[in-house]
């Protein structure tokens, strides 16, 4: 099960989740693969990831997502017919209630309800049967329910949120939202720096939770690209400042200054993409399956 790291400010959003798919049988590991890129933009408003199934119906699940999406005629009905469309899909897998947890983590910006000038503020959301309950908890239940982050408290405020496999105790949480804190503190616009600590975070788990990987897909999604009409796939890095939806992928290896691109499949009203990746001289990694 993976684990998504979701951050959410005034400034931008980023969502980070490690790459792991994991094969269980009775409770044992039985095989791992760091291939899995699980990003999905919401019609340029919103950054989504899942944790849980990496297939429903028999399909990754990004392209389930996008499948169930396009023919929606208004993006602000996309939680609603996920919310109905994952019902049916995980009451149809053929496992014990206790292991049918999932859950999508979505960040973005809407607009600000009565506002005439277009002004927008940063939301989190989660369509889960499992979330809720307090910090870390997991319960799956046979039902989704849609659930949305508190609002934020004013610019200076920000959400660190971790949902899915190996959640840290709190106080790595808090170590980290710190960290952070300070960072921001020098300017509140800059990126990259978020990035880096959410990055060490999955890492940190990752070293003691085989069902984390080290390999860290990234989205960073700032206020002012809102609607985001194309994706930004630096080949040599990401840099501060980020001013358009920005993926990247960052092996065990590298820091997100030498990362690589990926697109993350994209939905809108009658139009749909899968998600790829871009390696430096076109050339495939070894542990890359198509």
């Amino acid at each position: 099960m993976t684990l998504i790291l979701a951050f959410l400010s005034s400034e931008y959003v980023i969502l980070a989740s490690d790459r792991r798919i994991t094969w269980t049988s009775r409770g044992t590991v039985h095989r791992t693969e760091d291939t899995e890129n699980k990003a999905i933009a919401l019609c340029g408003h919103f950054l989504m990831g899942y944790t849980g199934f990496a297939r429903l119906g028999n399909v990754k699940t990004d392209q389930w997502v996008v499948d169930r999406l396009v023919g929606v005629a208004s993006p602000s009905d996309y939680f609603r017919v996920l919310r109905q469309e994952a019902d049916s899909a995980i009451r149809a897998i053929a496992q014990p209630l206790g292991n049918k947890g999932h859950a999508f983590v979505a960040v973005g910006y809407t607009d600000v309800r009565g506002s005439s000038t277009g002004e927008k503020e940063a939301v989190g959301v989660t369509v889960s049967n499992a979330t809720g309950g307090g910090y870390g908890a997991w319960s799956p239940r046979e039902a989704f329910e849609i659930a949305r982050t508190p609002p934020l408290a004013g610019p200076h405020d920000f959400r660190l949120q971790p949902f899915g496999s190996g959640i840290p105790p709190r106080a790595i949480i808090e170590e980290a939202v710190d960290l952070i804190r300070r960072y921001r503190k020098r300017d509140r616009s800059r990126a990259v720096g978020v990035l880096q600590v959410l990055v060490g975070l999955i890492r940190r788990v990752a070293g003691s939770n085989q069902g984390v990987s080290a390999d860290v897909s990234a989205s960073v999604l700032p206020r002012e690209a809102v609607p985001a009409q194309w994706v930004s796939l630096p080949f040599t890095g990401i840099g501060d400042p980020v001013e358009e939806l920005t993926c990247i992928f960052v092996p065990a290896n590298r820091g997100v200054e030498s990362a690589i691109s990926y697109g993350p499949a994209t939905v809108c009203p009658g139009w749909a993409t899968w998600g790829d990746e871009g390696w430096a001289g076109g050339h495939a990694p070894p542990w890359w399956r198509s």
